[in-house]
C-alpha cells in the first residue's frame, strides 16, 4: 500500500511541476513570481513524504492524500492567477509590442542592407567567384583522391597507435 501511495505522490508531484512549467511558458521574461509556487509545491510533497514515513494507517493516508491533492490544486490555482495577472498587465503588453516592433524594424533594416550590398557589382562578382571556386574545389578529382588518402592514412595511424597502446596495456600473466 505504501509503495503504491509513494508512486501516486511522485506522479502527482511530477504533474504539478509540469503544470508550473506550462505556466512559465505562458510568461515571457521575468518568472520570479512563480518561485513561491514552486517552493510551496515542493514543500507540500516533502511534508507529505515525511509524514508518510512515520504513518501506516491506510484510512489516514487516504485522507491526507486527498488533502494533498486539494492543497496542490489551491497552490497551482494561485500560481495560475498570478500568471494571468502578469500577462494581462498593460505595461507588459506594451513592452511585448515594442519588442516585436523593434525586432521587425531590425530585420527589415538588415534585409534592406543585405539587398543593397548584393546589388553592388563588385560584391556580386566576388560572391559569384567564391561560389565558383568552392564548387570547382569540391568537384576536383585530385582533391577527392587526396582526401581519401588522408582518411586512409589517418585510419592506419590510429590503428597502429591503438595496437601499440594495446601492447603496452596488456599484462602478461607469466610476469606475476
Amino acid at each position: 500500500m505504501e509503495n503504491d501511495c509513494e508512486k501516486e505522490v511522485d506522479s502527482m508531484e511530477k504533474e504539478a511541476k509540469y503544470t508550473i512549467i506550462q505556466m512559465e511558458d505562458d510568461v515571457d521574461g521575468d518568472q520570479s513570481f512563480l518561485d513561491d509556487t514552486k517552493k510551496e509545491v515542493s514543500r507540500l510533497y516533502q511534508d507529505f513524504r515525511d509524514w508518510l514515513s512515520e504513518n501506516v494507517d491506510s484510512e489516514e493516508i487516504s485522507a491526507r492524500l486527498k488533502k494533498l491533492k486539494e492543497d496542490t490544486a489551491d497552490v497551482l490555482e494561485k500560481g495560475k492567477t498570478k500568471t494571468e495577472a502578469f500577462v494581462k498587465r498593460e505595461d507588459v503588453q506594451n513592452a511585448k509590442e515594442k519588442v516585436v516592433s523593434a525586432g521587425e524594424k531590425v530585420m527589415d533594416g538588415v534585409s534592406d542592407g543585405l539587398h543593397t550590398i548584393m546589388e553592388n557589382e563588385h560584391v556580386s562578382k566576388a560572391m559569384d567567384s567564391i561560389s565558383d571556386t568552392i564548387t570547382s574545389v569540391k568537384n576536383d578529382e585530385r582533391v577527392k583522391r587526396n582526401v581519401n588518402k588522408l582518411k586512409k592514412g589517418t585510419l592506419k595511424a590510429a590503428t597502429h597507435a591503438f595496437n601499440g597502446l594495446k601492447k603496452v596495456l596488456d599484462t602478461d600473466d607469466s610476469d606475476e
